[in-house]
Parts: C-alpha cells; structure tokens; sequence
C-alpha cells in the first residue's frame, strides 16, 4: 500500500505549511526525506529509553552514515516523565552538546515524547524546527499533529506549554507491527473518539472490521489512521489555537484526564480517554442530547476492544468533577464539554462547540455506571 501524503495549511500569514506522511517503510527514507527538505545542519534525536533501543540507535547511525550530524538524547518513559524536571534535562543536554539554532529535533517515540521534544523545541534558544516521528499508534492519530506541545503538573495534564508545529510529521505503520493489544487499543480510542464525532461511516468501519483490526491488519490499520488524521487535520485549520472547534477533538478527555490525573497517570491515555467517552456520551443523553439507542451503541463498542466500564466506578464522582474544574474548555468558572448529538456529530449551539453542563449532571452521569 502506497503512503498517503497529507497537508496541514494554516491558515495565519507567518505559519509554514507542513506535510504528514503515513505508511510503511518510512523510517528506512528518513535520510532521503530529511536531505529533501533541508531544514537543518544537525540532528538531535530526543527519544525514551525504550524507543531509543528499538528504532533511535539503528536511526541515528542510518542518518550519519548518510552524512547528516546526528545526536541522540533519551529519558525514562511513560507520562510520569512529562514534567518540567525532565524537559530542563533535556534542555542542558542539549546545551552541554553546544546545540545550536541550526539544529532540528526529531522526536522519535509516543505521546510523550512528541510533547516533551516539541516544547523543547519551541523554547530551545527561543525556538527551532523539529519532526514528529510517532511510532505508536495513539501518536499517530493524536499527539504528533496540531502543534501541542507541554508537561503535565500536579494540578493537572498538559497544563504547561505551547503551540508549536513541526516541520512534518512521518509516521511509519510498520511500527505498529510489534505494538501489544493493550497499546493498540490505546491509540484506537483516539480514532473511534474523531470518528464519533466527525465520520459515522468510518465508525461503522471499526466495528464492522474490529476483529481485523486486533489483529493488526495493516491496510485497515493504515486507511484508519490516515483517515483520522486527515479529520483532525481538517479541525486544526479551522482552529488552530484551541478556541472553539478543536475542543471537539477533546471530547472524552475532560473526564478522561481527571481520571489519568487521579490515577497518578496509571491509566493509559487512550483507555482513560475511553472511561471519559462513556461519561460524556451519557452527560449528552442525560440532557436530552443523544438518545438512548446512540448511547448504547457507543457502550457497546467499546466493549468489544475490552473497554470495562466498571472502571469508572473505581473513582471517586466528588474528585473526579473537582478535576475537571481546571479543564482547558472551562471558562468563568463554568464546566463545559462537548456533547455527541448522533453517531458522527456533535451539538453546535450558537457557532459554540462547547456547552455549560452543571456539576449536578456530570455526577449524574459518573455514578449512573454505578448502579449497572
């Protein structure tokens, strides 16, 4: 299957645009790719300790042999690592190998590390280019486009940051070949998320295909996550600063993070992001915005990618909305969220994507699964 070539075109004056290639093999064109576009004088892979085993060696001698100056720094993985204690690391790293303004950063690994190497970058001696190189699949759909870039705090998730767009982003699927079923389902929750709320002909694709999908075939695998990508994408352009439309890309993750948050950062983004779906479809049907039969067909599907709602009953209703008071949507003082109004499309009201929903609903919601 051939790789797709996708655009990102902003849409400010002084924004560079930006292409997205998806399909296998790409990590083995790198040094052609990177000599193409001519961004930089020297490399600075930025990596965890595991990627940097798996991909980051082989890719950094791949690129000097090829006669590009290449470093490689790495850090400890997982969200506990997303903090401003490893990003000033980073920092002196870099310093300490005399990095200069004619260096570009490729981030090479999953969410985490495309936020920590792409604040990295947009602070780095005020700023200079990177590549998001995802090798997860939630990297893919998610984190490595829209220029979102920070650290978690303890008050919160990606609460500390910037927008900062790559120079491109270069994600080889046949990565995913190795990715456990726990990490694949991680991912996927972000594409069934864009899905639900922007394409209901490519939900139906999901459940129709979920047991190929599991099995990683890689056609479906590709054509999914191309298609995602291409619909955040599309919300990106449109609101490139997070101010109304691309909060539908966080549908799920107002509840979804003060779950993560109150996990200690134990639970997975995409399964935390799944629990907050649930929530959320719930909140929309509890307002007379979903209806039933749509709300039992998001439960269902995630079911069948072993997403157990009991879980939600795991966390406390009281703490979990305390959470969600610092949540990005919220303005005033008043907890807003997106809500599902049908299968592939979510609630506008007034040109505004997000609605005020009282504490009294979203504990509602949370202890509803309670009582199932």
């Amino acid at each position: 299957m051939k790789p797709v070539i996708l655009n990102i075109s902003l849409r400010r004056p002084e924004a560079a645009s930006y292409r997205v290639f998806v399909g296998s093999g790409l990590l083995k064109q790198m040094p052609a790719i990177l000599k193409k576009m001519k961004f930089a004088n020297r490399y600075v892979i930025i990596t965890d300790d595991v990627v940097k085993k798996i991909y980051g060696n082989d890719l950094k001698t791949m690129l000097e042999k090829a006669g590009l100056k290449t470093d490689i720094i790495s850090f400890h993985p997982g969200e506990r690592s997303k903090n401003e204690e490893t990003k000033k690391r980073l920092d002196h790293a870099m310093l300490a190998k005399k990095c200069g303004r004619d260096s570009l950063i490729i981030a090479l690994g999953g969410g985490v590390v495309g936020d920590m190497a792409g604040f990295v970058a947009a602070t780095y001696m005020r700023s200079i280019p990177y590549i998001q190189v995802p090798t997860s699949f939630l990297a893919m759909v998610d984190s490595s486009l829209g220029g979102k870039v920070g650290v978690d705090t303890p008050y919160g998730k990606n609460l500390i940051g910037a927008f900062w767009h790559p120079e491109a982003v270069i994600a080889d699927t046949g990565c995913l070949a190795g990715l456990p079923r726990e990490q694949l389902v991680n991912g996927l929750m972000e594409a069934v998320k864009i899905f639900l709320t922007y394409d209901a002909k490519y939900f139906q694709l999901v459940l129709k295909n979920w047991k190929k999908i599991l099995r990683k075939d890689r056609n479906l695998l590709q054509k999914i996550i191309a298609r995602a990508m291409e619909l955040k994408i599309g919300v990106i352009v449109r609101d490139e600063h997070d101010l109304n439309e691309r909060m539908v890309v966080n549908w799920g993750h107002t509840v979804g993070h003060a779950m993560e948050h109150l996990s200690n950062y134990t639970l997975l983004h995409g399964y935390g992001v799944a629990l907050g779906i649930l929530v959320e479809s719930k909140i929309a049907q509890l307002v007379g915005v979903l209806s039933e039969k749509d709300f039992n067909t998001v439960r269902n599907a995630m079911k069948l990618f072993g997403i157990d709602e009991k879980e939600i009953t795991g966390y406390n209703p009281e703490k979990v909305v305390q959470s969600t008071v610092i949540d990005k949507k919220n303005r005033d003082g008043e907890i807003k969220y997106v809500l599902l109004e049908k299968i592939g499309k979510v609630r506008k009201t007034q040109g505004k994507f997000s609605h005020d929903i009282g504490a009294k609903i979203v504990m509602q919601a949370l202890k509803y699964f309670k009582t199932q």
